[in-house]
């Protein structure tokens, strides 16, 4: 729709007629809203100049051509104008009148470029009657001149398409620097059919702000971009052979200055003169204002409007564009646009498909949001097909109208592919489904199914993913089927066969009396993490608490997973929370944890688990491994009596002779390490004196320790280990003599050298391991200070 102007008319008056009230040329009259601003806009620019020349030589009103022109100067103002003659006053040559219409709002225009008014209805030849004169009101239509007559005008110019294209080029280049268009015509309908051209390629906002004149007496002083000047009234301006930096257009000799053509020049004018002008003029706003630069923008508008199918490239920019673009066009174009990529949905790269299937459902109705869905998913599996590549991730959900109907239809195809697919591509084909949330009828491709399970069974390192499948449990079901009659061909195979596939068929709930899962248990409990195989033992027992034959399935269960592995204490602790106190269970499911205490070399945690198993009623141990557990609880009450820096000597000294020998063989090291960190030199020799193989291993960890610290518990224990012979010969037998010589002297250089106050520490320490060592001790200590002494006086003595 057109919308309302202000109008001005400026021509000779007498006095008393025009606006300024004086005689001569001046605005006549102007609408009520027309003000100063608009009367100076249209002076600047658009008022008929009528040529010296031809007043000096009283040409015939009728020869002189009619003026259009327009510009954008703040305002936006279009004007005709018509040469009249004489002055109304005086009878000179000159009179002319200008009729402008001006407006602040480009809306006014419509879809109307300034040109199409050219020959409009509602311009005048006339002065008004008063000094107002009415607007223009919306609703008023331009010349006759329009898209369709701008395109056979063109047509059937000669090289019309040429000049077309090299005006188009000159006016795209909207650098600062871009030339100016220069017509040399005699009349200005033919310039004005060009400028309508031109103008109506470009958006309707850039066409509102390119102005032109038709004619100026000398364009270096018009602002217009577009300008026509008359061969007779020239002078001295631009032509073809000096061009004076115009592009210049002789309309005359039919020729024009050459220029480098734009692509997107070109590109416009052959659809102009080759499609439905007035579509192509929809386009070039839709590019326009698509938000797209250049041929990104003019891509849309093609597809858009004359639908013209994008190349591979253009594809992806136009589903950009549905999920990014102005959303009153995307709303107003997008569905004939997802249309058109559907139609091609084959000749698109999938990525563009997908992009398209997460566009904004609002641009898309029901209908063409299960299209794009459906060739999304054809395209996925073309390229499984061809790539062997399937995203791992869910696609999204699918749109709302998608039926089972739908979910037939693009089954059909993965169908026909699972029958003839080789084992790899099966598996695609099964991941495929899953990603699109599609249940394959695995009912109807048993044959299928059972090729690819037999090829999986006899290649289980196949990198397949049956966790990502459609179809898989029962795909699963049959590979179980299969290899449970290969494991009761061959039962030998079990721990081979868990081991393949322990992580492909562990499932909930396992049921260890049959072989497979038996089987598949053992393995992983050799494979899985500690909290894995805890979880897995917890579901493996409840399963077995619901079997018919709850004792045993207890024992099958037990006996499956405690094979080959000693029951660790949380796992003990869970039998007893899960079985009644008593339950039944056959003694060799524990045969590995009593063999690990019967080793010695155990952690405590296994001595505690045959405690709490034995407490709870679960195990009658033998006496071997009775006699293990308590050697092992002697142990401990050694070592933390050893430990304390308050030892119970009593009770140490029971738990000593209770240490056989295999365990102190099995533990001399974290034996001797306590000894010499025992804080209390009396409770280390107690142990000595119960367990003198310690003796030499014990006395050679003291010489290192020594050599570094010299805590009193260290020397003390060193003096007794060195004239241990007067207590036991079998203990001084088994020091060696290289050990015992380190041991003396390094006894005799801390005493010699440490403070008094050290030196009672280790008297303490001494005495407490019993009276005997006492007179030694300090016989030992007089005669080595009193040489410390004897060297430190002055004389000597």
């Amino acid at each position: 729709m057109t919308g309302r102007f202000d109008t001005l008319i400026y021509t000779d008056c007498r006095e008393g007629q025009g606006l300024l009230g004086t005689p001569g040329l001046q605005f006549q009259s102007r609408s009520a809203r027309a003000d100063d601003g608009a009367e100076a806009v249209v002076q600047r620019s658009l008022l008929y100049e009528p040529p010296p020349r031809w007043m000096r030589e009283r040409r015939p009103v009728s020869a002189y051509p009619v003026s259009f022109a327009h510009v954008w100067d703040g305002l936006l103002a279009t004007s005709a104008g018509v040469y009249l003659g004489r002055e109304s006053v005086g009878g000179r040559e000159g009179n002319h009148l200008t009729h402008a219409i001006v407006t602040g709002d480009p809306t006014s225009y419509g879809l109307v470029r300034p040109a199409q008014l050219f020959e409009a209805p509602f311009w005048t030849t006339e002065p008004a009657a008063g000094l107002r004169c009415p607007p223009l009101e919306a609703g008023w239509q331009p010349g006759s001149f329009g898209a369709a007559e701008a395109q056979g005008f063109v047509r059937s110019a000669p090289n019309g398409d040429i000049l077309l294209t090299v005006l188009l080029s000159t006016l795209l280049d909207q650098a600062e620097s871009g030339r100016r268009i220069l017509f040399v015509a005699r009349e200005p309908t033919e310039v004005m059919r060009w400028v309508t051209a031109v103008t109506l390629l470009l958006p309707q906002r850039v066409a509102l702000r390119t102005g032109f004149k038709v004619f100026t007496l000398d364009p270096a002083y018009a602002s217009q971009r577009i300008l026509a000047v008359h061969p007779d009234w020239a002078g001295p301006a631009a032509s073809l052979d000096n061009d004076q930096g115009y592009v210049v257009v002789d309309l005359v000799r039919h020729a024009w200055t050459p220029i480098v053509e734009t692509a997107a020049a070109r590109r416009w004018t052959d659809l102009f003169l080759n499609e439905d002008p007035l579509d192509v003029v929809d386009a070039v706003e839709v590019a326009a204002a698509s938000g797209l630069p250049g041929e990104a923008g003019t891509g849309v508008a093609l597809a858009a409007i004359l639908r013209r199918r994008p190349g591979r490239e253009e594809a992806g920019q136009l589903v950009t564009w549905l999920r990014d673009g102005p959303p009153s066009l995307v709303r107003r174009y997008g569905g004939g646009i997802v249309d058109l990529l559907v139609e091609a949905a084959d000749q698109w790269p999938v990525a563009v498909l997908r992009e398209l299937d997460r566009a904004s459902r609002a641009v898309m109705s029901t209908n063409r949001a299960v299209a794009v869905r459906a060739a999304l998913i054809d395209a996925e599996r073309r390229e499984a097909t061809a790539t062997g590549r399937v995203l791992p991730e869910p696609a999204p959900p699918p749109p709302d109208g998608w039926t089972g109907e739908d979910d037939g239809r693009a089954l059909d195809a993965v169908t026909d592919a699972l029958r003839t697919a080789s084992p790899a591509r099966f598996d695609l084909l099964l991941r495929l489904c899953a990603r699109f949330r599609l249940l394959p009828p695995v009912g109807d491709l048993r044959l299928a199914v059972q090729q690819f399970v037999l090829d999986w069974a006899d290649h289980p390192e196949r990198p397949y993913q049956p966790q990502a499948w459609a179809g898989a449990d029962e795909i699963l079901r049959l590979l179980r089927q299969e290899l449970g009659r290969r494991l009761a061909a061959e039962p030998l195979i079990a721990d081979a066969l868990g081991d393949q596939w322990w992580d492909v068929l562990l499932r909930e709930p396992m049921r260890l009396d049959e072989p497979l899962d038996a089987a598949v248990v053992s393995a992983a409990l050799r494979h899985l993490p500690p909290p894995q195989q805890y979880d897995l033992i917890d579901q493996c027992l409840h399963t077995a608490l619901e079997a018919p034959h709850q004792v045993a399935m207890l024992n099958r269960t037990a006996a499956v997973i405690w094979t080959g592995r000693p029951i660790s204490l949380a796992e003990a602790q869970m039998l007893c929370r899960t079985l009644p106190p008593g339950t039944p269970l056959d003694p060799r499911i524990f045969a590995d944890l009593g063999a690990t205490v019967l080793g010695y070399r155990s952690d405590p945690e296994f001595v505690e688990a045959v405690r709490v198993l034995v407490d709870h009623g679960l195990w009658i141990v033998p006496p071997e491994v009775g006699r293990a557990v308590d050697a092992h609880l002697a142990l401990a009450a050694v070592l933390d009596q050893v430990r304390a820096v308050r030892p119970d000597l009593g009770m140490l000294n029971l738990a000593s002779v209770r240490l056989p020998p295999p365990l102190v063989d099995a533990r001399l090291p974290q034996l001797c390490d306590a000894l010499v960190a025992a804080p209390v030199a009396a409770a280390a020799f107690t142990v000595l004196t119960h367990v003198p193989r310690l003796t030499e291993a014990c006395a050679r960890k003291l010489r290192a320790e020594l050599r570094n610290n010299s805590r009193p518990a260290h020397v003390a224990l060193a003096f007794v280990l060195v004239n241990v012979e007067r207590q036991s010969a079998e203990m001084a037998a088994m020091i060696q003599t290289g050990t015992h010589a380190d041991l003396d002297r390094q006894v005799r250089v801390v005493v010699a050298r440490c403070s008094q106050k050290r030196l009672d520490e280790m008297t303490m320490q001494v005495q407490g391991v019993g009276p005997m060592w006492s007179t030694r001790w300090e016989t030992l200590v007089r005669t080595t200070r009193r040489g410390v002494f004897r060297r430190l006086r002055p004389d000597g003595r």
